[in-house]
């Protein structure tokens, strides 16, 4: 064999003439694996391998339906006011405690709990580095989802799934749900991500000077959430089990003008008034509550200056004539002279009859009551005496005997 025919053939070993190899585009679910993988790693030392990732578009309802029992609920948001979420399985839970607790993780299935604040605060620094990690690498393969995903960070857990369907908005929704192997094979969990499925709006900065809008009014664009709380009512744990459909729950009438506006936190932001407006169902904002006695019997809120729009002024007064003094010469004038008699008008004809020489008054016409005379009653009678009374005679038989 000629030396150009075994260098050939060594050529031939060596890859000569071959297409290079080709590098797997970095995706979604490869830079999520990377990132749970190293996230893992920096906090906790604990070796998470993810077997698996899938990507899926979720409604709300669906979600929260298919959610694993005793899972860490992390609710995750952005300055956007955008909310996500982060699921962690029991198992996946125990791993991460158990790494940081005890420095490795137990080689069995962990006992199925409820998750605690406690844990809550233990994973709260995995899930934000994490959602770091998966935001630089999206970032640098400069994939179109990085909108959708970059931003969120841990903000606080939920209790239960009543509490994530009162806080996630009913939307579309971008699930990524991984399987892994965690501490070598010491125990395998699943975690989820879930972020809105379409990317926020997004003001444009390079307007012109006159294009009208500013960043601040793209900001103020933004969504905020907010809940209306008409009452809260404690009750017994006997009465919450006796609760059926149909029940009523007494609501005071006061409640109607003590509405609460909260954030999706619990925090009050104002309070107002249950109204409506076009047939549906509204709450007026007011500074201060109306006052408990007229809520009470049933009269509307006096509460016109809250009504005004903010910054308006108020409607100027019309102008009231002066009042006259008292002292003024023409306060008076029309009322005339009391002082003089003769401006009285005559009585006319219609004049009392002169009281006679006697000073005594008219004898009366006929039918009138008789002249007194000298003074004396006139007799009643004929004969003056009052007439015989007819008394029946008393039986006397069967009256008591008198006490001696």
């Amino acid at each position: 064999m000629s030396d150009e025919t075994e260098l050939s053939a060594m050529r031939r070993k060596a890859g000569a003439g071959r297409p290079p190899p080709e590098i797997g585009r970095t995706t979604a679910a490869t830079a999520l694996r990377v990132a749970v993988a190293q996230a893992a790693e920096d906090v906790a030392a604990l070796v998470a391998l993810a077997a698996a990732v899938k990507e899926d578009r979720v409604v709300r309802d669906g979600f929260i339906d298919a959610l694993p029992e005793h899972a860490l609920l992390a609710l995750c948001g952005d300055e956007a006011g955008r909310f996500g979420m982060v699921v962690m399985d029991p198992q996946a839970l125990a791993a991460l405690i158990e790494i940081q607790t005890t420095g490795r993780v137990v080689p069995h299935k962990a006992e199925p709990r409820a998750p605690t604040r406690t844990d809550a605060i233990l994973s709260a620094d995995f899930i934000n580095r994490m959602l770091e990690l998966f935001t630089e690498l999206v970032a640098e393969a400069d994939l179109p989802v990085l909108p959708a995903i970059e931003g969120f960070r841990y903000a606080l857990p939920l209790a239960d799934t009543r509490a994530v369907s009162m806080t996630l908005e009913d939307i579309p929704y971008r699930q990524y749900t991984l399987t892994m192997d965690l501490g070598s094979g010491a125990k395998e969990g699943q975690l989820q991500l879930l972020f809105p499925f379409d990317p926020p709006r997004r003001a444009s900065i390079a307007r012109g000077a006159d294009d009208g809008e500013t960043v601040g009014e793209a900001v103020m664009d933004t969504q905020a959430e907010m809940h209306a709380v008409l009452h809260r009512l404690e009750l017994t744990l006997n009465e919450v089990v006796a609760l059926e459909v149909g029940a009523l729950v007494p609501v005071p009438r006061a409640a109607l003008s003590r509405v609460t506006l909260e954030g999706v936190t619990g925090a009050e932001i104002s309070s107002g008034r249950l109204g409506q407006v076009g047939g549906h169902r509204a709450v007026r904002i007011s500074d201060e509550l109306p006052d408990e006695a007229a809520v009470e019997a049933g009269l509307p809120a006096t509460d016109a200056v809250s009504a005004m729009p903010p910054g308006a002024a108020m409607p100027a007064m019309p102008d009231i004539p002066p009042a006259p003094e008292l002292g003024a010469p023409d306060a008076l004038a029309g009322l005339g002279e009391a002082a003089e008699a003769d401006a009285l008008p005559p009585l006319g004809a219609g004049d009392l009859p002169p009281l006679g020489d006697g000073g005594g008054l008219p004898p009366l016409e006929a039918g009138g009551l008789p002249p007194l005379g000298g003074g004396e009653l006139p007799p009643l009678g004929g004969d003056g005496d009052l007439p015989p009374l007819d008394i029946a005679p008393m039986a006397m038989e069967g009256l008591p005997e008198p006490v001696g």
